[in-house]
């Protein structure tokens, strides 16, 4: 299953990591992305994830920073749980504008306890 983590990109990072066993060096980049939401009870919650993709996405994305983008995700279950691998199939979508806005929810009135 394909799905999409919607939010405003933050920072776009290139990052090494090297292999202590072999010394090899791998390249990713790591995308910081915030979402804007509400709770239950309507007060706001902002949520922000850490993703580390391919490092062709750095060149991509260095330029989005401040807009809102799509991220696709493949979906797996397996016998350990429910893992999550960015999507290379599909591009990375920017967006005019976040089409999950929580800006104009009202908060509920409080119940008064009797």
């Amino acid at each position: 299953m394909t799905t999409h983590l919607i939010g405003t990109l933050m920072e776009v990072k290139p990052t090494e990591y090297t292999d202590k066993k072999t010394d090899k060096v791998s390249y990713s980049t790591e995308l910081t992305v915030m979402f804007n939401g509400v709770d239950e009870e309507g007060y706001k919650k902002i949520s922000v994830e850490t993703i580390s993709t391919d490092e062709e996405y750095y060149d991509e994305l260095k330029e989005k920073i401040g807009s809102t983008v799509a991220l696709p995700y493949l979906i797996k279950v397996t016998q350990y749980g429910v893992q999550a691998y960015p999507d290379k199939s599909m591009p990375v979508l920017t967006l005019e504008k976040n089409p999950l806005d929580y800006s104009k929810f009202e908060r509920p009135k409080p119940v008064k306890k009797v």
